[in-house]
C-alpha cells in the first residue's frame, strides 16, 4: 500500500506518532545534558566554581532543551490535528536550539578543562 492510497486519517495519526517520537528524541537528549551537567558539578574539575559552573551551563541547557521541545510538540500537535501542517515551513527553531546545545556542552567542557 503507497502512501496516495492511505486513507486521511491514517496519515494523521502517523503525524502525531512522528511528533511524538521526535518529542521523546528531544527529551532524551535534554536528559542526558543534564546527566552530564550533574556528573561535571559533582566530578568534575580540581576548581569546583568551574565545576558547578560547566554543570550550571549544562542543566540550563537541558531546562531550556525541555521547555523548547514541550513548546513544539504542542504547536506542532494543534497544526496536525487542524491539518494545517506546512511541512519545512521553519527549520530555524530547531537549527538554534541544536546551536544552544552545542555551545553549552563547548562551554561546559572549557570550564571544565580550566
Amino acid at each position: 500500500m503507497n502512501e496516495s492510497s492511505i486513507p486521511a486519517g491514517d496519515l494523521r495519526v502517523r503525524e502525531h506518532l512522528a511528533n511524538e517520537r521526535t518529542y521523546l528524541a528531544w527529551l532524551r537528549t535534554s536528559l542526558a545534558m543534564m546527566a552530564f551537567g550533574l556528573g561535571a558539578a559533582k566530578f568534575g574539575s580540581h576548581n569546583e566554581v568551574y565545576a558547578f559552573a560547566a554543570g550550571g551551563v549544562l542543566v540550563g541547557a537541558a531546562i531550556a532543551g525541555f521547555g523548547y521541545a514541550t513548546v513544539r510538540y504542542r504547536a506542532l500537535n494543534q497544526e496536525i490535528t487542524q491539518g494545517r501542517v506546512v511541512i519545512g515551513a521553519s527549520a530555524r527553531g530547531p537549527i538554534a536550539a541544536a546551536t544552544v546545545l552545542v555551545l553549552a556542552a563547548f562551554i561546559a567542557l572549557v570550564l571544565l578543562v580550566r
